[in-house]
């Protein structure tokens, strides 16, 4: 779905997805009840057969052939809800008592907001700020063959031309002027960064094949590698910054002497297996869309100020 869902079609098909936005919360509150969470848990049956319901119903309307497999387990989910099968299932013991349900139910709320931000957003999300011509455009980056439907694009404009955005943009780096994003957020993690918010000299000058890095070295007792970050892979002073791994960072000159500023990441492709793209939407997409609008509106912020 996540493949299908591309902003060419959604301009003019958006049905699919609220069907499936009230599939994903309806199989979650489900999931809840079956932990046995109240309310959830006398609700298990009508969840089922509704989430199943526009589960095929989205899939129908998408048609295509490929998704047979995701029908297939609709339809067993639905006939599980209609005739109460999931009754016998393997289940933890129900008896929660009065705090422990009412943890739970805090959890279970707390979860389902997150499910809705992550996946039943992330039509809108994933797009933030661009619209579907900005997404047909070619790019720095793209690669031969590229997939629109498999990309995540941000935009913003800033009213200061690209020759005024291009001396923060090229600042990136945790050993620079950090990423303009929540420093603070990235220091919780461990990262020694803090945001720069002034163009020097020395950091002006980047090169092919340089590392954009994303944490100090070592980091984690070098767990993941002692330096981490994103090969600089093609350089366009004042116009396109491509980094492997996240993506490209391109400035476009507009009217009236403003800049589109466009980030463009590719998310998969068609092999992706579809636990790992279900993974990746709900624990990774959503905290990247965070802090790259903070960094992005922070860049605008700062060349619109000179």
């Amino acid at each position: 779905m996540r493949g299908w869902m591309n902003p060419q079609t959604l301009a003019t098909d958006f049905m699919p997805v609220i069907l499936y936005g009230v599939a994903v919360l309806g199989y979650s509150a489900a999931g809840i009840g079956l932990l046995g969470v109240r309310p959830f848990t006398s609700a298990i049956r009508p969840l089922l057969v509704v989430a199943s319901g526009y589960s095929l119903v989205s899939l129908w309307r998408m048609g295509h052939a490929d998704l047979w497999w995701g029908a297939a387990v609709g339809a067993a989910l639905f006939l599980v809800g209609l005739t109460g099968a999931y009754k016998y299932l393997p289940a933890p013991n129900r008896q929660l008592g009065r705090m422990g349900n009412a943890l739970g139910l805090v959890a279970a709320v707390a979860f389902l907001g997150y499910a809705f931000a992550a996946a039943v957003l992330w039509p809108l999300h994933r797009a933030w700020g661009s619209d579907a011509a900005e997404y047909a455009l070619a790019l720095p980056g793209d690669a031969p063959g590229r997939n629109p439907a498999l990309e995540i694009q941000h935009a913003v404009t800033i009213n200061a031309p690209p020759d005024s955005v291009w001396p923060w943009l090229v600042q990136l780096g945790q050993d620079r002027a950090g990423f303009y994003s929540y420093d603070w957020l990235e220091r919780a993690f461990g990262v020694e960064i803090r945001n720069v918010p002034e163009i020097r000299a020395e950091w002006q000058h980047r090169a092919v094949g340089d590392l954009v890095r994303a944490t100090q070295p070592g980091y984690l007792g070098g767990v993941l590698g002692r330096d981490l970050g994103w090969t600089v892979n093609d350089l366009q002073p004042g116009r396109a910054l491509v980094l492997q791994h996240w993506g490209a960072f391109v400035l476009l000159p507009a009217e009236a002497g403003k800049t589109r500023f466009i980030i463009r990441t590719k998310i998969g492709n068609e092999r992706t297996p579809v636990w790992a793209a279900a993974l990746d939407v709900m624990t990774f997409e959503l905290p990247h869309f965070i802090m790259e609008r903070r960094m992005m509106l922070q860049i605008k912020a700062l060349a619109e100020a000179g």
